[in-house]
């Protein structure tokens, strides 16, 4: 055999030796749950006091690795299933396992749509919308911070960003785009993304829907390497081609507030509601509604962390459901229980809004929220491993 080819063999060979031996030291754990506390001996045949010892981790991976990797997906699962016990007992506690295997299968399929709100964002540091205007309402001379308040309580969030906006455009605009940059390095500091941002590309392959202003999800698919996204719609961005590349089946994104770094595409105030959805009533010539009215009739919409209160959204996917001119997919979101002053689950108000999302198409998945809503996460990450066949609910 030529030299040259004896080289390139030697040079393949090493190659292959060190991709191998690093998959073994990947499995530190594992490894040493396989090996336990004593080494496997071999006597020697020469000298029978002499003794080879290894690691039965390094043995079983070596001789057989079927059956190395078949231990190693087991124990996975073991641990998968101690990691998930308590949103599975949660799901299973609270007797909602028929609702949450339904959401896993659409998973599964590729078939559900996240629909990510602010509460996402805010695991960020990003701001509210309501802590965003108090304090553009705080540094504008001509408002009065009576009346921000008093806009406020009463969650008159449009009224109160057109009256900022009407004392000064360019403040707000301004507020916006600075408030709702970029917060964190993804590549440097990855802990500021929150895990449900994370989950996204393992969690769907087509659309997804943002409220927020910032970022967080493009910038997070591109650190990661996942496909980027083909169509884009940004609030009152014009000529987009969004809705041809949703029924095409492509990744898209729709950011129904528009970007941070683009104030014409801003859905914001009271004026910018109405150019984008229509003056009295919706108006489905708008691409806007249009491209909203798309993805509920066909993909199975995920809210995460929104509060699914009444606002335009909610309007549009009644007014769609209402007509009954299509088939509406179920969709779901995960939903934090209200409380009472007391700490107390409200019923009563769970029930109204149980009604009210049922009368739309959206099943609530509960869970018992706390000030940072982790259960939203473990739930979304085991409704994902479970898709994934990496852990199974029951069994």
């Amino acid at each position: 055999m030529p030299i040259e080819k004896v080289k390139k063999s030697a040079e393949l060979i090493k190659q292959i030796e060190v991709f191998l031996e690093n998959g073994l030291n990947d499995n530190e754990a594992f490894n040493a749950v396989l090996d336990g506390e004593e080494l496997l001996e071999i006597r020697s045949l020469q000298d029978h006091d002499q003794a080879y010892q290894y690691k039965a981790s390094e043995v079983l991976y070596w001789v057989d690795r079927t059956v190395y990797l078949d231990e190693l997906d087991n124990w996975n699962g073991v641990q998968l299933k101690e990691i998930h016990s308590g949103a599975i007992n949660h799901i299973y506690e609270s007797n909602q396992e028929a609702v949450f295997s339904d959401l896993v299968s659409l998973i599964r399929r590729r078939k559900v749509a996240p629909f990510v709100g602010a509460g996402i964002s805010a695991a960020a540091g990003y701001p509210g919308w309501g802590n965003a205007l108090q304090e553009l309402g705080r540094k504008l001379v001509d408002i009065d911070d009576n009346e921000v308040d008093q806009l406020l309580n009463a969650g008159e969030y449009l009224a109160l960003a057109q009256k900022l906006s009407d004392a000064s455009q360019i403040q707000l605009n301004n507020h916006v785009g600075t408030t709702f940059r970029v917060k964190a390095n993804i590549e440097e500091n990855r802990s500021r993304i929150p895990m449900v941002i994370q989950l996204l590309h393992r969690l769907c392959s087509g659309a997804m829907v943002t409220t927020n202003f910032d970022t967080l999800i493009e910038d997070w698919f591109k650190s990661k390497g996942a496909p980027e996204f083909d169509g884009f719609l940004l609030g009152l961005q014009q000529n987009s081609n969004f809705v041809q590349k949703l029924l095409k089946g492509d990744r898209c994104l729709l950011k129904l507030h528009g970007d941070a770094s683009q104030p014409e595409t801003y859905v914001f105030t009271e004026d910018q509601y109405k150019q984008g959805y229509g003056e009295a009533e919706i108006d489905f010539r708008l691409q806007l509604p249009k491209a909203l009215r798309q993805v509920y009739i066909s993909h199975s919409l995920l809210f995460l962390g929104c509060s699914l209160a009444q606002d335009k959204t909610m309007e549009l996917f009644k007014h769609v459901k209402d007509e009954g001119q299509f088939v509406i997919p179920e969709h779901f979101s995960l939903l934090a229980d209200p409380v009472k002053e007391d700490g107390n689950v409200d019923q009563q108000a769970k029930q109204e809004t149980e009604e009210r999302l049922f009368g739309i198409g959206i099943r609530p998945i509960w869970y018992s929220g706390d000030n940072n809503h982790a259960m939203l996460t473990k739930l979304l990450e085991l409704a994902v491993n479970v898709a994934e066949n990496r852990v199974r609910l029951g069994g």
